[in-house]
């Protein structure tokens, strides 16, 4: 049975034992959260680093329906929601994760706000496929571990240091970790700019499979595919690089246009991949089996500053439109023809995250397409 909101659109603060001063929801957004119907299908979240706050709006009409003060620090970086987005999380770089209980709702109650302390400065971030374990990176700092939060306890409960720096971490649809790294084990060069596979116990504990593939470039970002068969690395030298897993095996590699490949996404089938770099927006089909890609359009967009790890291009799973940092506004990009189909005011957008998706076990026939080899270095 649902809840009844309150009918005030008055803002409150959550607590005397808090730092920071809260801003509270609309009851029309409380309306819009308890009923879990329309809940499962409508919410997208993304860090206004501009404001320092975390926004969500309502994907089928574009409205922002929060604006959330959460933590402060050098940057409102990353986000991410559960699946059945009742938490959000976001970074700041201020080692700290913010998280925000969406379904602490009643007659006079908001947001719940809590943090959580980690042992990193806190930039990228990714959820486990069981949503149970989160992992934040710090942003390619040295020496800082990665950090292993307990999304349900709500605390920190492992850090690993595989590695003198960590650029960016990802999870896979089976649980593999994908860890991006410049100096690996030696600050002495060449660097190592490379990215590893690694396993992580339910408690948090990881351990590094023996893997390693490296474009020559530092790596900013990588993405794992539907059905954990293949993937992509992202460098600072606009490189796209596909892989096949296990085993880390180059299968591809394009040029982008701008100076750096920032972050990319998949579509829920693999058979689509779509690159956000520093000036432009790239959509590839990609084969989830051996990795190959084919260049499809090129779109030029507003800059977007190189963060390590955050995924500041994201994919509305239940209606396909791409949502990309605009500058001052997040664009919302046709993926069949990379033409605006919209844009939505959210600030200086950072990390954009909708519900966390639906493990994919393995790739549906269907999308098992061939595509011939690309080894143009141009788009």
């Amino acid at each position: 049975m649902r809840k009844q909101c309150a009918t005030s659109n008055r803002w409150k603060l959550i607590g005397s034992e808090n730092k920071h001063r809260f801003q509270m929801v609309s009851a029309f957004f409380c309306t819009l959260l308890i009923n879990s119907t329309v809940l499962a299908a409508s919410l997208g979240m993304v860090a206004d680093n501009a404001n320092d706050v975390v926004k969500l709006f309502d994907v089928e009409s574009g409205a922002i329906v929060a604006s959330i003060n959460g933590e402060t620090g050098r940057i409102s970086g990353d986000c991410a929601l559960s699946r059945d987005q009742v938490t959000g999380f976001s970074s700041h770089a201020n080692q700290r994760i913010a998280v925000y209980q969406l379904s602490e709702y009643s007659t006079d109650e908001g947001v719940g706000v809590s943090s959580i302390e980690i042992s990193n400065a806190g930039v990228d971030m990714s959820l486990s496929p069981d949503g149970r374990l989160l992992v934040s990176v710090g942003a390619g700092n040295s020496y800082e571990p990665l950090s292993v939060v307990d999304t349900q306890s709500k605390l920190e409960v492992a850090t690993a240091g595989l590695f003198l720096d960590h650029t960016s971490a990802e999870f896979c649809d089976d649980g593999t970790l994908l860890v991006t790294t410049t100096y690996g084990n030696s600050f002495a060069m060449p660097f190592d700019n490379a990215i590893y596979d690694a396993s992580v116990s339910p408690d948090g504990a990881m351990e590094l499979l023996g893997n390693r593939l490296s474009s020559g470039a530092q790596p900013n970002n990588a993405s794992c595919a539907p059905g954990s068969k293949a993937g992509v690395l992202l460098d600072r030298e606009s490189g796209l690089t596909s892989f096949t897993l296990p085993g880390l095996e180059k299968a591809d590699s394009a040029s982008l246009q701008g100076a750096i490949a920032v972050s990319a996404v998949f579509n829920h089938g693999g058979e689509r991949l779509y690159v956000r770099t520093s000036e432009a927006v790239h959509a590839f089909n990609f084969n989830p089996i051996n990795g190959l890609i084919e260049p499809d359009w090129v779109q030029t967009v507003s800059f977007s500053s190189e963060y390590f790890g955050i995924d500041q291009i994201a994919l509305d799973p239940d209606r396909g439109r791409l949502y990309v940092d605009g500058g001052e506004v997040l664009l919302v990009l046709d993926p069949a023809t990379g033409l605006q189909s919209g844009s939505i005011h959210t600030g200086d957008a950072t990390g954009i995250c909708f519900a966390q998706r639906q493990p994919l076990d393995r790739v549906p026939e269907m999308v098992k397409i061939e595509l011939h080899h690309n080894d143009s270095s141009g788009t």
